[in-house]
């Protein structure tokens, strides 16, 4: 029987003029060719028949006014070479309720929520086609009859490209899926079905989510320039696999909301955050899986989740918090794990996480190979840590992690540091070729060792510090420079059965007595120098710390310890008061007298650094004392640890968190976050409900401590009315006066074996006095930073110096804690007075011609403003805020900070500071916060500059709710409202800055001048090198500067050019070539020493390459 076939053309009379009156007249399984043209028609397809466009492709087009071009009601209907266009905002361009719609080399173009629907029993097999609908989504498939989408192009949506939903289970395969405003492929309910082969760019949101109880098999596909590649959040089990994801605006791979799903061989590359990123109590399989060049963390556990990793590769991250970073109560396993080459610390733990690392190994990290610190836990088993710029192991803050069976080598410093409060176990572990002290364990810090091996320390072999303490079982020490063992420590130290022997120093030395140090069978042989310990210790004085106790004193109780702190006279005399309270209150009770009722429980306000926690901790253990508390233990906690993210979540985390306080004291830090102004539905208020209701039930087993801003812990107490009732007593802590701060500064120096010179103190006096006292001055954390800052100076100062002896290595001179400070105490005067000239300090900077002359010209405007006021004379109004654009590492902040010192000298600011931040600065976590930070921001900036780099970051684009918006409102007020107190200066590439200054109007009203910064040339980026060369007391030969003018004029100019930070990272890695190159002369000469050659250069670049460059 013949194919019934039929022909449309409107031009021709033996043929339809319509394809509605050809499919009227089709059979079944007829075929109708469509000639060139445009057709308004609504077809709906009732027969199976087949319609092919005729002529070039695009010249067929059906398009009606309104309605869907195709709507499916037969069993099966073909489309080939069709372009298909609807302009119905509510309905799709294709409808395919039953049967199966087969579209080869069609084109099919929306104007709706969908392009192509299929539900109810349809199915779709498109081939070859081209989908696009800049007002919704390209496929919409919920049917549960399975479709084939292959080889077929997305492009340009409104929605999502291919949306997955209910039951549905297509194959989608061999696509190109591109430009959607929200998710490449987005599969929610429980759809199934496999993406296969396909390459997914240009999405505004996830290219790819998983929702709801989806599974969808992923395998085989590349995602690429997307904002995050991966989000699962099923609560399925879907499967993603051989799949890459590229140049991420955010994360490569986000799994949250419980998910557990299976990866394998899935790769991230070039991530603005992190490659892999797990939150929200979310688990996960991940097997074989690679995290390359990542910006933030690589891997990023947080939220208490546990995913369990296999065979994973983490390298070159550029984060220097950590390459994998674990935190917040997470559980991470990670079965034989590489970090390589990452920038700072290679693995991170912290804030109560607990991760199990079997067969890790971190290579060349550029940090501490592995840092825990804040309550972080964790076991390390057969791991291995190499090459670390910092020390191979770093743990304080209350972090107990347990290591067995573990090798770190050739760590830049110790191989071990047990910090400040930090604690640790160590079993058959080794510890080779430190280039500082094998382990060292600090102020209250504690190491347990077993069977662990040490040796090659260019320093001491173990060293305990003053305030530690350590336990060595069966431990062997050998070929440290310094002493085997040294122990300078008055806390118990004990030592059983452990062999020390060739270490040039002695095999053990007790560099201060006490009897606090226990030696069982200890072998110690062929050491450089007589053992030292016991009665025969070297005793060199005390630290100079306050409150070190002699042999025989009595032992410190908490309530010395509390007398010992610096300062804090008024919440000395508060504590003591509530300790004699207490003490009253149990006297009365022994003798059946009645007690008043007492609440414990207190609000501890004032600016952060001034002892609160340390302060809290002393309290709990002082009640433990008097037998009020069971233990008098303390659990530190903020919002994250009490408020979830789901309703319920929020009581049972506060309650976890108050139950491992019971017997102690629960202290909450920040606890007004907990009740955000404007906000009445945020979980915090829940937490705080949670709170109430528990210290009621347990009134007599905790104390709760509320920290915080003074003026916030007041609007805390009053969100509350139960609030008033329980916190009774408020203790005010005030910054620290200056010579506080300075005798916290020299108690740091002394602790760690630092001694300051004759006019150090002045110097520090005179350091402090600059610092301004605003809400969010850090006081001991800003000694902390002083006293860092310090140390670094020194060790570039003394790097000069060709053998320093101990007496360099301890002494703290007044350059050391800065130039200014210096010559303000003659310790150290500056070469010339141009040096304080701000003008001076800006016309030597290399290059940045236009910016010169940009603020010459507005620092005359503003000389001759004062000029005519003091003539009597009107002054126009000068907005003195500034928009800087241009590319990074251009001196951008250099010359914020001049200008603020300009501003200064001018009288139009009141001081010289300049306060840097960046979005992470600005925005908050929940509404409110941001506001709130925000403006603690803006006031520490009052009375000088505030400098907000990458500014553009708070108004990102399609994004009208994102908090940063939330921020600018906040800074355009706070300007209006201070608009003589500050300048601020806003920063950022070029292109980004306008779009930022049109997102909202009041931005161009008051940033109206511009200053452009332009790429440093080659020449000049030669000069700053060659300069910070000489500063550094190097030099560079004709040959070397030829050389290194021909590398930097090869590098090209694109978004990633680093400038100046290029010159400096030129700069460090000639100087490690050198020490490279010189390692193999046993006595290399001063010129040796100085002088950086061609070959110095990186990529083993030698003169013979460039002979012609050279030239």
């Amino acid at each position: 029987m013949a194919r019934h076939i039929l022909t449309v053309c409107p031009e021709r009379p033996d043929c339809f003029p319509t394809i509605g009156e050809a499919l009227a007249q089709a059979r079944t399984g007829a075929v109708i060719h469509v000639r060139p043209g445009r057709y308004a028609e609504n077809l709906v397809i009732r027969n199976r028949v087949t319609i092919v466009a005729e002529g070039e492709p695009g010249t067929v087009e059906i398009c009606p006014r309104a309605g869907s071009a195709i709507s499916l009601m037969a069993d099966a209907v073909m489309l080939s070479g069709l372009t298909l266009r609807g302009r119905d905002k509510e309905l799709p361009v294709v409808d395919i309720p039953a049967g199966q719609a087969a579209l080869d080399g069609c084109t099919v173009s929306g104007a709706g929520w969908a392009a192509l629907l299929v539900r109810g029993k349809g199915s779709l097999a498109a081939r070859a086609c081209r989908v696009t609908n800049p007002g919704g989504a390209g496929v919409v498939d919920s049917s549960e009859t399975e479709s084939v989408i292959e080889d077929c192009v997305f492009e340009n949506f409104g929605t999502s490209a291919v949306v997955i939903g209910e039951s549905a289970r297509p194959l989608v395969r061999d696509c190109r899926i591109r430009g959607a405003r929200a998710n490449g492929i987005l599969a929610s309910g429980e759809a199934g079905g496999t993406v296969d082969s396909c390459d997914i760019s240009g999405t505004d949101k996830p290219a790819i989510a998983l929702e709801g109880h989806s599974s969808t098999r992923v395998l085989r596909s590349t995602v690429h320039h997307t904002s995050v590649g991966l989000l699962v959040s099923s609560l399925s089990r879907p499967e993603i696999e051989d799949t890459t994801f590229e140049s991420t605006a955010q994360s490569g791979i986000v799994i949250s909301g419980g998910a557990d799903p299976l990866l394998r061989r899935c790769v991230t590359r070039r991530t603005k955050h992190s490659g892999l990123l797990v939150l929200d109590r979310s688990r996960g399989n991940l097997e074989g899986c690679a995290f390359h060049t990542a910006t933030q963390s690589a891997v990023r556990v947080v939220d208490g989740s546990s995913p369990l990793l296999r065979d994973t590769v983490v390298s070159d991250c550029a984060d220097t918090s950590g390459a994998v970073y674990l935190s917040d109560h997470s559980t991470a396993e990670f079965e034989r794990l590489d970090v390589l080459d990452a920038a700072g610390v290679g693995i991170h733990v912290r804030a109560s996480a607990n991760p199990l690392l079997r067969h890790t190994r971190v290579l060349g990290a550029g940090g501490h190979g592995i840092e825990i610190t804040d309550d972080g836990r964790g076991r390390l088993e057969h791991c291995e840590v190499e090459s670390a710029g910092g020390s191979g192991l770093s743990v304080d803050d209350d972090a107990d992690p347990e290591i067995s069976d573990t090798a770190l080598r050739s760590s830049a410093r110790s191989g071990v540091v047990i910090g400040e409060r930090g604690r640790g176990t160590l079993r058959d572990c080794e510890i080779s070729d430190s280039a500082d002290a094998g382990i060292t364990v600090g102020d209250e810090g504690e190491l347990a060792l077993d069977r662990v091996r040490v040796s090659g320390s260019k320093a001491h072999g173990i060293q305990v510090s003053h305030g530690g303490r350590a336990s060595l079982s069966s431990c062997e020490i050998t070929g440290s420079t310094g002493d085997g063992i040294r122990v300078d420590s008055a806390e118990p130290v004990q030592l059983n059965r452990c062999v020390v022997r060739d270490n040039r120093g002695a095999g053990l030395r007790q560099s201060r007595g006490s009897e606090r140090l226990s030696v069982e069978y200890l072998t110690s042989a062929d050491n450089g120098a007589a053992d030292s310990w016991g009665e025969s210790a070297e005793v060199t004085g005390g630290s100079g710390a306050p409150g070190g106790s002699e042999k025989g004193s009595a032992p410190r109780t908490p309530m010395d310890d509390l007398d010992a702190l610096i300062g804090l006279e008024n919440v000395k005399h508060q504590v003591t008061t509530l300790v004699n309270l207490n003490q009253l209150a149990e006297r009365r009770r022994k003798l059946g007298m009645p007690v008043p009722s007492m609440s414990r429980h207190l609000i501890f306000s004032g600016p952060p650094g001034t002892g609160k926690t340390t302060v809290a901790r002393l309290y709990g253990s002082i009640l433990a004392d008097l037998g009020i508390l069971r233990s008098g233990h303390l659990v530190e906690v903020a919002r994250a640890d009490l408020v979830a993210q789901i309703i319920g979540g929020t009581a049972i985390k506060t309650t976890e968190a108050f139950t491992s306080a019971l017997g102690g004291v629960l202290f909450i830090d920040e606890a007004y976050t907990l009740t955000p102004e404007g906000s009445s539905n945020d979980f915090g208020r829940e937490a705080v409900d949670t709170l109430l209701k528990l210290m009621e039930d347990h009134r007599d087993d905790v104390v709760v401590v509320a920290a915080g801003y003074s003026e916030q812990m007041e609007s805390f107490l009053s969100a509350n009315p139960g609030m008033a009732s329980r916190f009774t007593r408020t203790i005010e802590f005030g910054n620290y006066a200056v010579d506080e701060l300075v005798t916290i500064t020299e108690s740091m120096c002394n602790r760690h074996q630092f001694e300051l010179g004759p006019l150090t103190r002045e110097a520090l006096a005179v350091r402090f006095e600059g610092m301004t006292r605003d809400a969010s001055f850090g006081n001991g954390r800003a000694a902390r930073g002083v006293f860092e800052d310090m140390v670094d100076r020194q060790s570039f100062r003394l790097a000069s110096m060709a053998d320093p002896d101990e007496s360099d290595l301890t002494l703290l001179l007044p350059q050391d804690v800065g130039d200014a400070e210096a010559a303000a105490v003659d310790g150290t005067p500056r070469g010339g007075d141009d040096a304080a000239d701000p003008m001076a300090e800006l016309t030597a900077m290399v290059g940045l011609g236009a910016v010169k002359r940009e603020v010459t010209d507005l620092v005359s405007l503003l000389s001759n403003a004062r000029q005519r006021v003091a003539a009597g004379l009107p002054s126009p109004r000068i907005s003195n805020h500034l928009v800087f654009t241009g590319p990074p590492g251009t001196g951008k902040t250099t010359v914020a900070r001049l200008y603020a010192k300009l501003l200064h000298s001018l009288g139009v600011l009141p001081r010289a500071g300049l306060v840097e931040v960046a979005r992470a600065d600005l925005v908050g976590q929940y509404v409110g916060h941001t506001a709130q930070r925000t403006k603690e921001v803006f006031t520490s900036a009052l009375g000088g500059v505030l400098f907000i780099d990458e500014a553009y970051t708070l108004t990102p684009e399609g994004s009208s709710n994102d908090f940063g918006r939330e921020a600018v409102d906040t800074i355009l007020k706070l300007m209006e409202d201070h608009r003589d107190e500050v300048v601020v200066i806003v920063a950022g590439y070029t292109e980004e800055m306008e779009r930022f200054l049109a997102s909202n109007p009041g931005l161009a009203s008051r940033f109206s001048k511009y200053v452009q910064f332009e790429d440093y040339s080659t020449e000049e980026l030669v000069t700053i090198v060659s300069r910070h060369a000489t500063a550094s007391g190097y030099e560079c030969g004709p040959d070397t500067l030829a050389m290194l003018r021909a590398h930097v004029d090869a590098i090209p100019r694109d978004r990633s050019f680093g400038n100046a930070r290029l010159a400096r990272q030129l700069l460090e890695t000639m100087m490690t070539s050198q020490a490279r190159r010189l390692g193999g002369l046993r006595s290399p000469s001063l010129a040796d020493l100085t002088t950086l050659l061609p070959e110095d250069l990186p990529y083993g670049e030698r003169p013979a390459r460039h002979e012609q460059a050279a030239r």
